[in-house]
């Protein structure tokens, strides 16, 4: 037996901007979306699919939702709460999870997006000029996600312990799931061979 599901343009006006626009421009991620629903619905009813509360439940459609919408990104509450409409505190929680659940692949992802971070033509000008003027405890502003920045903070945290009288990196400002930090020219090096190893 085959099901079709459509879903009706109504209920997808009913979504937030960002998802309803996705399932406009994108009739196969409608599809994915239906099968989804059709298939949980039906777990849930054959109870194949069972969850201990709404949050447990909230946090396993997440986990398979969040790729259809938002590819290799990894959760954030920001992202939970503005394409979900995830009460905040509820969206904290569950990108905990998730990022528990996946530790290994999104810390792998963090590292890589904080090289890229370190070493875009910008920065790298930026830190080659400090060395040549001899200053290299010139801070460099570098712009972060969350993830990066949790890297970030544990190879800076390695580094003090081999090598105490390095600068420390200063946060400048944190805002919308980013953080720019000031990071010293000298530790650019540690950092980039330690990312790289």
């Amino acid at each position: 037996m085959k099901f079709e599901v459509e879903i009706e343009d109504e209920v997808i006006e009913r979504l937030t901007a960002t998802i309803a626009q996705q399932l406009k421009d994108e009739p196969d991620k409608r599809e994915q979306l239906a099968a989804f629903a059709l298939t949980e619905v039906i777990g849930w009813m054959s109870a194949a699919i069972t969850h201990t509360s709404m949050t447990d439940q909230h946090t396993a459609w997440l986990e398979k939702l969040l790729p259809l919408f938002y590819g290799e990104q990894p959760p954030t509450a920001e992202r939970l709460y503005n394409g979900f409409s995830v009460p905040y505190g509820r969206a904290s929680y569950i990108t905990r999870v998730l990022l528990e659940k996946q530790h290994s692949d999104w810390r792998k992802k963090a590292r890589q997006t904080l090289l890229a971070a370190l070493t875009t033509p910008e920065r790298t000008k930026e830190v080659a000029h400090n060395i040549a003027q001899s200053d290299v405890l010139r801070y460099v502003p570098v712009s972060l996600d969350a993830g990066a920045y949790r890297e970030l903070t544990v190879l800076v945290t390695e580094i003090f312990e081999d090598d105490p009288p390095l600068a420390p990196p200063i946060n400048k400002a944190a805002g919308l799931g980013r953080r720019t930090v000031e990071i010293p020219t000298q530790l650019f090096a540690v950092l980039i061979a330690k990312l790289k190893a």
